[in-house]
């Protein structure tokens, strides 16, 4: 849960691949995963990871989870191109259809966290919730509550945004939780910036948690004090 106590490739897939993607312009690259109790950092770079030019990080929660309350105590890359996530996750590669929950962090914005909900690969579209704070200056905790019918998003354990089945379709299928740093094609400038970014930039997290609906095990927000 606090990578204070460890940060163990048992529990942990440290992600070292490279998609040819007309998304994504970075590969995931291991050396840009840094633990240093209490927490780990995840790296952006300008080392290009052929076919892309630029280098990432992203690393995944081994298991499959559910319905249930997810949190994570991180602070946000900062720099325009960045982005910086926690999400929930599945797609075809594990015979899944794509599901997917986002908390993310865009670099030339660090003042709002950014939401998305996918179902069956589809969304409709990105929510975007004000910030009093800015992401990539401090440590703060962030979560949401995945339920069959509805999702509820936090930050520092107040509720900031509720969907519910009537606004929008909600996944039903289990995924890895993942967090990840990139940056994208210009196509995505207009929404995440140029990649203007110091060289490296890197977001820092501190804790991950899942709590399944009905259970009664420790979370992030146990031990958070902001």
């Amino acid at each position: 849960m606090s990578f204070r106590d460890g940060f163990s490739e048992e529990d942990w897939y440290v992600s070292d691949f490279t998609l040819k993607s007309t998304f994504f312009r970075v590969g995931w690259v291991p050396a840009n995963v840094h633990y240093h109790p209490p927490s780990i950092s995840l790296e952006l770079n300008r080392k290009p990871a052929a076919p892309q030019p630029f280098s990432g990080a992203e690393v995944q929660k081994l298991g499959f989870y559910g319905f249930g309350r997810y949190e994570v105590v991180m602070q946000a890359a900062p720099g325009s191109g960045a982005v910086s996530s926690f999400f929930t996750h599945t797609d075809s590669y594990f015979g899944d259809p794509h599901d997917e929950i986002d908390i993310e962090f865009l670099g030339n914005n660090t003042r709002r966290l950014h939401a998305n909900v996918f179902a069956k690969g589809k969304s409709r579209g990105s929510i975007y919730i004000d910030l009093p704070f800015d992401a990539a200056e401090e440590i703060h905790l962030y979560a949401f509550d995945w339920q069959k019918d509805a999702i509820k998003w936090y930050v520092n354990g107040q509720l900031v945004k509720t969907v519910t089945s009537r606004d929008r379709a909600i996944p039903q299928t289990p995924g890895r939780i993942i967090m990840n740093v990139w940056t994208g094609t210009p196509q995505q400038y207009s929404w995440h910036g140029e990649p203007t970014f110091a060289d490296p930039t890197q977001a820092s997290y501190y804790c991950v948690s899942f709590r399944k609906t009905g259970d009664t095990s420790p979370q992030c927000s146990d031990t958070f004090a902001n």
